[in-house]
């Protein structure tokens, strides 16, 4: 960090210790949903309810949209940080991780992280799960046919929208966003109408 400022070190160590923060809080948060989702799965199929697999879904939920707040919020950050402290005005004799990750990423043969999509497809797994006994136990649990439809609606919601949030969160790209910010505020000129003397 040898071109940069007093301020600039300051900033910088607070945005990556809250970035390891918002990835940690994520973590946690997505372990106990999961964990709580199935203790809730296993009630739910020792008392052969279609109506318990409700809170299933829910606590999936609650937890895959945690874990994804936390991660866009951790990419926000590193974008930042690569834009503002590793760009190209900065002259590159900074901190340069963000930047290198990225370069890294365009290696043949280097795997970038897929926790992304393996958070995902354990989310949908269980989901799926719920919904398969939901209609199991549908026949033997008073209006457990109304539960069962009721659980798949939620579930096949929250498989493509959680399929598309991973796919949008995967190719975003956060010093893009952090470029346009930086650019400053564009006049936006409507062209002017001539009106023909007649």
């Amino acid at each position: 960090m040898a071109s940069m400022n007093e301020n600039e070190r300051v900033e910088y160590s607070l945005l990556m210790s809250r970035g390891r923060d918002a990835e940690r809080t994520s973590h946690f948060c997505w372990i106990a949903s999961g964990i709580a989702a199935t203790v809730l799965l296993s009630w739910a199929i020792g008392a052969r309810n279609s109506g318990l697999m409700l809170p299933v879904l829910f606590a999936v939920a609650y937890g895959f949209y945690t874990m994804v707040h936390g991660r866009q919020q951790t990419r926000l950050i590193g974008g930042y940080v690569k834009e503002f402290f590793e760009g190209n005005d900065s002259g590159n004799t900074g901190p340069l991780w963000f930047t290198r990750l990225g370069r890294l990423e365009m290696v043949p043969g280097f795997s970038p992280s897929t926790s992304d999509w393996l958070a995902t497809a354990m989310a949908n797994v269980v989901v799926a799960t719920s919904v398969t006994f939901a209609w199991i136990f549908a026949s033997a649990t008073p209006k457990g046919d109304l539960y069962a439809g009721i659980t798949t609606g939620c579930a096949m919601a929250f498989l493509v929208h959680s399929i598309s949030e991973t796919t949008r969160l995967r190719q975003s790209d956060a010093a893009a966003f952090w470029r346009q910010v930086g650019m400053g505020a564009v006049e936006d000129r409507r062209p002017q109408q001539r009106f023909a003397a007649r």
